[in-house]
């Protein structure tokens, strides 16, 4: 097999796994047997209205995944690269569940 067909053949699969994980993750928003899970959820409040942050992890986190591919199919993945990916949303949840734990509740007026 040649390297351009090996390469469009790659980028296929990958294609092809990407619209599969969004018909699957559209297909269990639409069950009536998961009320708890809502793919809209990802990047939204609970209004319905886009949450900032949300937007701007989901696009780190897709950003980074790409770029791990692309890493990946030229054999220049690192460590480091690998550490920060990880790192990176680990940091992130570690800090939420932080801030979550240690909110002080609010003072009732007297």
């Amino acid at each position: 097999m040649s390297e351009e067909a090996r390469e469009l053949v790659i980028r296929l699969l990958i294609v092809c796994a990407a619209i599969s994980w969004l018909v699957i993750l559209w297909r269990m928003d639409a069950n009536e047997k998961m009320p708890n899970f809502s793919f809209r959820n990802l990047i939204a409040t609970r209004d319905g209205y886009p949450d900032r942050v949300a937007v701007m992890e989901m696009g780190a986190w897709l950003g980074m995944t790409g770029a791990l591919i692309v890493l990946t199919l030229r054999n220049q993945l690192t460590e480091w690269f690998c550490f920060s990916y990880v790192g990176a949303f680990a940091l992130r949840g570690a800090h939420s569940a932080y801030l979550h734990a240690t909110k002080t509740p609010p003072k009732e007026e007297k």
